[in-house]
């Protein structure tokens, strides 16, 4: 079973995009990580309902790839340009 370790960025109870993606580190590993950039958010974004969260994704379940449309919903940043 391969678990791969993301952490997600949310505003208020809605899914934006994905943060960061690993299967190298340990699940305590990025717990920590996502605890860290939580009390790294200025008191404007955590009021604002900006926050980060783990997730556990078990490649193991999944022959398919997602679609590319589907992709690119997820990934999403809208800083990116």
């Amino acid at each position: 079973m391969i678990k791969v370790y993301e952490i997600h960025r949310y505003l208020n109870d809605q899914f934006q995009y994905v943060v960061a993606r690993t299967h190298k580190y340990t699940e305590e590993k990025v717990h920590q990580d996502v605890k860290r950039m939580n009390e790294m958010l200025s008191a404007d974004l955590r009021e604002s309902g900006v926050r980060y969260v783990f997730a556990i994704e078990d490649m193991s379940a999944s022959n398919k790839k997602p679609s590319p449309k589907y992709l690119n919903q997820q990934n999403r940043n809208p800083w990116a340009r």
